[in-house]
């Protein structure tokens, strides 16, 4: 395997500038020397940087020149040389990463991404320098571990490994979470800038790295129940807590960000062992998200853990090879983990603008009930989702008859429907609270929770959608109407009824465009948005088909009698949204005349224009 010269440039620039800082012990690090070091750094950045450039445009002069050996720290006549030049110079990035500078530590990060994105047009160089920033990691993760006397790491001492080792020997898990940091920022590079070819090198150095890590040990790490070498000292404990707090950040960003590269492809059954591993975690990984807080920057990591666990299990339920046992395995962690949110109320919450997502929640005060409030609904937000779609998807995986699925308490022949029962005895707890709290009829009651389930939602578009979407799994009886007088009792025992009932889709819809005002500039621009278009197409265009096919359902939606959403008294629900939608139909058949639409409507076009046919009859 030849190397290209850039290694032997690179060990160069990076040796000779760095040199003077090769002896810094991770706490002397003044604010002159700091200054120092990061204009070096930036140096190096430049060159690198510089260098990729010239590549990338075939001027490669410079790597031509031949390389003054006495220069580099290592000889480099021989292949072993070359590679060893490249260990040498990792380790010495690496060990930067240990020092107290957080904007050092920022740098030398970036010159990693730097070197790799400088190293991909080269096989041999790409695939070195990705092994040995994963053995690098795995050298942290084991010195980080020394007080659990963990030992699976035993190189030679003639290895460039062995180089590496000796290096990173100060290494601690404020290195590690540089490291998963190095490697996402890499990973988000190759998805913007490389094919999918390009990135299969990179998931293979990262799938062998995670199957080969102490994952055991990790809970027992968070908890803090094997430190015993640093009792009595509560400084050093503090210290370490911060730096494994982000570890597990910047570890469960790499995981949620690596499932999306990972996907098997539809035309290939089970998982790779990568994601295999992925799944094994988070039963660990949602234990994280509850330890006992200390101080206000660990509520905020504690919420931030729960975000991102909920996230990455909603992408893995996501996957089109979803296995049967994997959403029950979910619900179960989401009723064990997460019950708080999915207990919280739903009616009766008021909603404004200011509770609008701007922005990362994460970055706000906790101290501030308005955006703890904003931060509690977030997460509520994503639960409530992730367990509707364990619900749905269970049971649609398992092709049950929703009608064959009806459910008493009473009956001897119950459904065993996994999804269906735990989607129901969620529904009829949280109904049943409201209709106690609030005293109203079954009727009025059911719109009163579907447009406060709603409006939970509207607060986060990409959510949104997803949320309605998983909504037309469940069964819907056109023919079926809400009786005023009906009893309670008989509908909160049925399996079917009551869901249908609280989340019809016709009611959704048009509760829905009440939210937005009727305001049809605000379904165009979910429509040309690229988080939100092609989901939003999706929604109306089966909204539109239903309702389409329960025309008469559409046209007597009561929702101005009930005083529901933002009517204007002098219009019925159905002549606003007549107009809301007549006038979406031709703003975007005019912008897809000028080109200006930014994917064919065709379609959507199409059932607007039968939308607006049938509404022409009801005129007549």
């Amino acid at each position: 395997m030849s190397h290209r010269p850039e290694c032997r440039h690179l060990c160069r620039l990076i040796s000779e500038t760095l040199h003077p800082f090769s002896g810094l012990a991770s706490d002397s690090v003044t604010e002159e020397i700091e200054k120092d070091l990061l204009i070096a750094l930036s140096q190096v950045f430049r060159e690198v940087k510089q260098w990729t450039h010239q590549l990338d445009s075939d001027e490669q002069e410079l790597l031509g020149e031949p390389a003054n050996d006495k220069q580099c720290l290592v000889a480099t006549n021989s292949n072993s040389n070359n590679y060893r030049c490249l260990a040498n110079f990792i380790g010495d990035l690496m060990r930067l990463l240990a020092l107290n500078s957080q904007y050092s530590q920022h740098v030398a990060g970036n010159i990693l991404v730097a070197v790799s994105e400088f190293f991909l047009p080269s096989d041999s160089g790409w695939d070195d320098f990705m092994h040995l920033l994963c053995v690098s990691l795995e050298i942290a993760i084991c010195n980080s571990l020394r007080y659990l006397e963990v030992r699976y790491l035993d190189y030679d001492s003639s290895t460039p490994e062995s180089l590496l080792k000796t290096k990173l020997k100060s290494a601690n898990w404020s290195v590690v979470a540089a490291i998963f940091r190095v490697l996402r920022n890499i990973q988000k590079y190759l998805k913007q800038e490389c094919d999918d070819k390009t990135m299969i090198p990179y998931l293979d150095s990262v799938s062998s790295l995670m199957l080969n890590l102490p994952w055991d040990v990790l809970r027992e790490i968070y908890f803090g129940r094997s430190t015993e070498a640093l009792k009595g000292n509560d400084d050093l404990r503090k210290a370490e807590q911060r730096e494994i707090t982000m570890f597990f950040g910047n570890l469960v960003q790499f995981l949620s960000s690596s499932f999306e590269h990972s996907i098997v492809p539809e035309d290939r059954v089970g998982y790779s062992p990568f994601i295999c591993r992925i799944i094994n975690l988070v039963t660990k990984l949602t234990a994280l998200c509850h330890i006992e807080l200390q101080s206000p920057e660990h509520v905020r990591i504690s919420h931030y853990f729960r975000h991102k666990v909920l996230m990455l299990m909603v992408k893995l339920c996501s996957n089109i090879n979803i296995e049967k046992t994997m959403p029950v395995t979910f619900i179960h962690l989401i009723h064990k983990y997460f019950e708080n949110l999915l207990s919280q109320p739903i009616c009766g919450v008021k909603f404004d603008r200011t509770g609008f997502m701007e922005g990362s929640p994460f970055c706000t005060s906790i101290s501030d009930p308005e955006k703890q409030t904003m931060l509690n609904s977030h997460l509520q937000r994503l639960a409530i989702f992730l367990f509707l779609k364990c619900s749905l998807s269970f049971a649609s995986m398992k092709k049950e008859s929703p009608d064959e699925a009806q459910f008493t308490h009473n009956s001897e022949n119950c459904s065993t429907s996994t999804g269906f029962i735990e989607l129901h005895e969620w529904l009829k707890v949280r109904f049943l609270a409201d209709i106690l709290a609030n005293d109203e009829p079954y009727f009025k009651r059911c719109f009163r929770f579907s447009l406060s389930f709603l409006q939970l939602f509207m607060h986060e578009d990409d959510i949104l959608f997803e949320m309605l979407l998983q909504l037309f799994h469940l069964p819907f009886y056109p023919d079926r109407q809400i009786i005023k007088n009906e009893s309670l009792a008989k509908v909160e025992n049925n399996l079917v009824f009551l869901a249908s009932d609280l989340f019809n889709p016709v009611h959704l819809f048009h509760l829905f465009l009440s939210e937005i005002l009727y305001d049809h500039q605000v379904l165009l621009d979910y429509l040309i948005s690229k988080d939100t278009g092609s989901s939003c197409a999706e929604y109306l265009l089966r909204s539109l088909r239903i309702i389409c096919n329960a025309w008469s359902l559409f046209v007597d939606f009561p929702g101005s009698e009930q005083g529901l959403g933002q009517l204007c008294p002098k219009r019925t629900s159905f002549m606003a949204a007549k107009d809301c939608l007549i006038s979406l139909r031709t703003s975007i058949n005019s912008l897809n005349k000028k080109n200006l639409f930014p994917y064919n409507p065709q379609v959507l076009l199409r059932r607007l224009m039968r939308f607006e046919e049938l509404c022409i009859l009801v005129m007549k």
